[in-house]
């Protein structure tokens, strides 16, 4: 990566070619690590004592966030690109408080489908907080120390965060799933999730709005921003150096005992952990697949023949289930822990589409046996999102939401997922 940051200065030089667009001009300095990897391999930490499959993907290309720049890049993303390698503060002038969190983000999917732009390729529209359930596992190590997992939880999402509020870095995208932005695999785990539930809206603010939350794996002390880093003494610099040190927060988490706000103000100075809006923190979501539930909280179930697919988009996490309708219940059913009474909102999600039932029947029903309600919903329309289907209290144990694919023949039944918030 530093040899990354020696093209990037002979990059910079040259405002023309932010002006111009000159895309494959600047991306060179990604191609020269690429191919210079002698020059620019990691010092033996990054890779040491690293389980098997937990390295993020940047450390071995040694590509930083945001230096790809090819792909249909905005011009006024390119600018900004250079302007915050210059050291410039986007924050200046706003207005607290007048900043809300997007509720989801577009991700061009190319590392899927290959694409060369956002607007001829995979496009998903991502509930914001499940993406950065798809980030924290590939951009982090996720056996590392939970402080420094809660601090890369919110790194990652106030980075996305402050591309959505720029109107998004590619033409029909905010940002992509390769490390040219932040990667993002549809590959979650119980305890990167629990990180980033821990931080639901959870930001790191400036003058009201979230600060570029850059990150590099190494970034050695004093860090290119002159941050003094004492846990980082004698380390050689791995990436830009700006920003956190992703092994320096698992340094102070575990040799230090510091949390993961202490971590985070440390590395952006002036800028305060903060939780913007409700948020989900004690959201639990069900999903369809099992694999991607927590198991100490969400499961689901399945009675007679429910069927798994992807093939139209504007699902949740990684997939969903379909069932012809028929004059039997045969439910699925989405299971949900509380330690205690308490009294939750409910949504669903679901992919619409004109071959589906206009009349799901959703059973809602407590620990202790009561059938609290039943709701009815038409899903051929509002897919994509979330739908609430009431407010109730529940007791403590398992509580459950039965999907019923019960109805006159002719139509599916969606189960995707189920929000208990």
């Amino acid at each position: 990566m530093q040899c990354a940051s020696r093209m990037r200065t002979t990059a910079r030089e040259s405002s023309a070619i932010a002006r111009s667009h000159r895309v494959a001009g600047i991306a060179l300095r990604s191609v020269v690590c690429t191919v210079a990897t002698a020059a620019c391999q990691a010092p033996v930490e990054i890779d040491h004592d690293v389980p098997v499959g937990e390295a993020p993907e940047r450390w071995a290309t040694g590509i930083d966030l945001d230096d790809d720049l090819s792909g249909d890049l905005r011009p006024e993303a390119i600018a900004l690109i250079e302007a915050r390698h210059h050291g410039a503060d986007e924050t200046l002038g706003t207005i607290a408080g007048a900043w809300l969190p997007p509720t989801t983000i577009r991700v061009w999917r190319r590392g899927l489908d290959g694409s060369k732009s956002s607007c001829a390729g995979r496009v998903d529209v991502i509930p914001f907080e499940k993406y950065v359930r798809g980030v924290l596992p590939h951009e982090w190590i996720r056996s590392w120390h939970g402080e420094s997992l809660r601090a890369g939880a919110i790194a990652i999402r106030t980075y996305a965060a402050s591309w959505v509020r720029a109107g998004g870095k590619y033409t029909c995208a905010d940002l992509d799933d390769t490390t040219a932005s932040q990667v993002y695999k549809d590959a979650f785990f119980a305890v990167t999730n629990a990180a980033v539930d821990a931080t639901a809206s959870m930001f790191l603010m400036k003058n009201g709005v979230p600060v570029l939350a850059e990150y590099s794996a190494e970034n050695s002390h004093p860090t290119a921003t002159g941050i003094s880093d004492s846990v980082c003494t004698g380390r050689t610099r791995f990436g830009h150096g700006r920003g956190a040190c992703q092994w320096g927060t698992q340094r102070w988490a575990s040799q230090q005992g510091k949390s993961h706000t202490w971590i985070l103000q440390h590395y952006y100075p002036g800028a305060a952990v903060v939780k913007v809006g409700g948020g989900e923190t004690q959201a639990i979501v069900v999903d369809s697949d099992n694999a991607n539930n927590d198991p100490l909280r969400a499961k689901v179930e399945y009675t007679g023949i429910w069927t798994t697919s992807s093939l139209s988009p504007g699902y949740h996490a990684t997939s969903y289930r379909w069932a012809a309708t028929a004059q039997t219940v045969a439910p699925a059913t989405f299971s949900f822990y509380l330690p205690a009474p308490a009294t939750r909102t409910i949504d669903a999600w679901w992919v619409a589409g004109t071959n589906r039932s206009s009349a799901a029947s959703f059973i809602i029903s407590s620990a202790d046996g009561a059938e609290l309600a039943r709701v009815v919903q038409n899903q051929q329309v509002a897919g994509s999102r979330w739908n609430t289907l009431g407010t109730y209290a529940f007791a403590a144990g398992w509580n459950r939401v039965a999907l019923s694919r019960g109805g006159t023949s002719g139509s599916v039944v969606i189960a995707d997922a189920i929000r208990v918030r």
